[in-house]
């Protein structure tokens, strides 16, 4: 009679109630770290059937944040491009007014005035096209751990400006065109000169990677992946351009280096005879090709506003999609504090009374089941 009672009595009992206890305490543990987290699982398996959803969800949701970080960083080097570009324009123009006072019959003193000027716009320049972003040069394209003027403060001192002088030098005899023509090809070279000692010395004054022709400096522009199939150019490489035909001997197709040329004639300029019609036909030349880099440069400062623009607008729908996703995420994955707190207490009363039963059992006698 004691086995029957043991069997189907008060041990029975027992277990299928420790074995509630057992399920029941699991199921406050559960909710416990749900209304800690504020999530319905740490795990994808415990969001049951949603799941697969949520499985989907993340990845899209991770890529996004990459954009943004993506699209953020193109915004900062940007900005930091368009105000060096501003500065380098005003360069330019300063180079423009300045040329202006030589016309006609002026004295060395006021030639002087602009030669110096030229002299410190070319040290000016050098600094502005190593102006450093976020990721490194933001004229040096993809190359952006170099300088893209290797010895920016001795630009005026450089081969490039020596041969250049050389030129000048010779403009009663070899005239205003010529002298233009042959800067012109020294700046858009790239490569070597030999004096007249037979020493040979490299005119580049640019990194090795930007020492080429414009067409494929501007191959050399960074990108940035912004969205799904989604990469735009970011930026301006210090000697990008249009390479130039045979028939255009006035222009290296490049702003930068056209303005690089101009400034270096005029550097070159403290012996002239402001008196001579050579003279005056080089400034003339000089005036139409800084108008024309004014141009270019307006252009290109232009061009970097409307990505500037559309990297906004893109910033704004990816925040928008971002938002959207991980709304939809939360929705899945997120519990309701409110039931969780509901369901937490009626596991606890379940637990009293479970333990309470237990408890009971234990001073049940033989009796009790008679």
């Amino acid at each position: 009679m004691s086995t029957s009672v043991g069997l189907y009595g008060a041990s029975g009992t027992a277990y299928v109630l420790q074995q509630a206890v057992s399920t029941l305490t699991d199921k406050q543990t559960a909710l416990v770290a749900q209304a800690t987290t504020g999530v319905t699982s740490d795990t994808y398996a415990g969001l049951g059937d949603q799941r697969g959803q949520a499985l989907s969800l993340q990845p899209q949701i991770t890529a996004i944040s990459t954009w943004q970080t993506s699209v953020s960083g193109a915004q900062t080097n940007l900005s930091v491009t368009q105000s060096a570009l501003t500065q380098i324009s005003s360069l330019n123009t300063t180079l423009q007014t300045d040329l202006l006072s030589l016309n006609g019959t002026y004295g060395q003193e006021t030639l002087a005035t602009v030669v110096e000027s030229a002299k410190t716009a070319l040290s000016e320049l050098g600094d502005y096209l190593n102006t450093k972003g976020s990721n490194g040069y933001v004229f040096a394209g993809t190359d952006v751990n170099n300088a893209p003027v290797p010895d920016a403060s001795n630009l005026a001192t450089s081969n490039l400006a020596t041969v250049t002088s050389d030129a000048v030098s010779q403009l009663d005899t070899l005239g205003a065109s010529s002298v233009f023509q042959t800067a012109t090809s020294y700046a858009a070279s790239g490569g070597t000169y030999t004096t007249t000692d037979n020493t040979t010395v490299g005119l580049s004054v640019f990194s090795s990677a930007l020492s080429t022709d414009p067409s494929a400096a501007e191959g050399l522009e960074t990108k940035a992946v912004v969205g799904q199939g989604a990469v735009v150019n970011v930026g301006m490489v210090a000697t990008e351009g249009t390479t130039p035909t045979s028939s255009q001997t006035t222009t290296t197709g490049s702003p930068i280096r056209d303005l690089m040329r101009n400034l270096m004639i005029v550097a070159s300029l403290g012996n002239a005879d402001t008196s001579s019609s050579n003279f005056s036909d080089l400034v003339d030349q000089l005036k139409a090709s800084t108008s024309t880099v004014g141009t270019e440069l307006s252009n290109q400062v232009s061009s970097l506003a409307l990505t500037q623009n559309s990297l906004t607008a893109q910033s704004t729908n990816l925040s928008t999609m971002s938002t959207m996703l991980t709304s939809q995420l939360s929705d899945i994955k997120d519990v309701d504090i409110a039931a969780v707190s509901v369901q937490t207490g009626n596991v606890q009363d379940q637990l009293l009374a479970s333990y309470t039963l237990i408890s009971d059992l234990k001073g049940m006698t033989l009796a009790d089941y008679i």
